[in-house]
């Protein structure tokens, strides 16, 4: 009994070890992406090209999408600093990306979108932590809804559709997103007790908050849409 609790108690701190090292990781991944954005929304022409310019706003999405697929795909092979510089790097290019939103939003509805955005993310992550039930099965559908949403998504900006759709569309990914944070809080819950000491600790860090991070900034995206400007 006595070992049992021991065993235990062990698996609670290491939890709770990597669960906080998570969240410091996206924490500063977003504090990065804010200061770059505001930074770069002061030069207003820089935002007008990144708006306009096809192939800048093109090449800043595949610089994104490169280093997503490599810390995805080899993370387990670099260093923990080395992935970490890696996701930083990541933070500030969305930042340079999101720069464009002070141009249709006041920073007080940026502000009050943030704090809202925030509220409901942490209310997802808790029920990822404390609820029960496997979401394995959760989890594919809402990857399958995910792929299906962002199609249509895509077929919109080729072939607008009536307001109403859009409006639709929205409250969806807000959905699907506010999901996908659950059950990435608890595969990550799950994952903290495969991982042996310290071994693989960093990479899966950074991986983790990698995913929280871009439900959130998704979130906050889709939550400002939402919005007055």
């Amino acid at each position: 009994m006595t070992q049992a609790k021991a065993v235990q108690t062990q698996s609670d701190v290491k939890f709770n070890r990597f669960l906080a090292l998570v969240y410091l990781v996206m924490s500063l991944g977003l504090a990065f992406t804010a200061l770059v954005s505001s930074a770069v929304s002061s030069n207003e022409e820089f935002v007008r090209r990144i708006i306009f310019n096809p192939w800048l706003a093109f090449g800043l999405f595949m610089l994104q999408i490169v280093i997503v697929f490599a810390l995805s795909g080899a993370v387990m092979r670099m260093s923990t600093g080395a992935a970490f510089v890696l996701f930083i790097l990541y933070s500030a290019l969305t930042g340079v990306a999101l720069s464009s939103i002070f141009l249709y939003y006041s920073q007080t509805t940026i502000a009050y979108t943030f704090l809202v955005t925030a509220g409901m993310f942490l209310f997802s992550s808790v029920i990822g932590l404390f609820i029960r039930r496997d979401l394995s099965g959760a989890g594919r559908f809402l990857l399958i809804a995910l792929m299906g949403w962002l199609f249509a998504l895509l077929l919109s900006w080729f072939f607008p559709y009536a307001a109403g759709f859009n409006q639709a569309m929205t409250f969806v990914g807000i959905l699907l997103f506010a999901g996908l944070t659950v059950w990435d809080t608890q595969r990550l819950k799950k994952l903290s007790t495969q991982l042996e000491g310290s071994k693989g600790m960093g990479g899966m860090v950074v991986i983790g908050a990698l995913a929280l991070y871009l439900d959130f900034i998704n979130l906050f995206l889709l939550m400002l849409r939402t919005s007055r400007r």
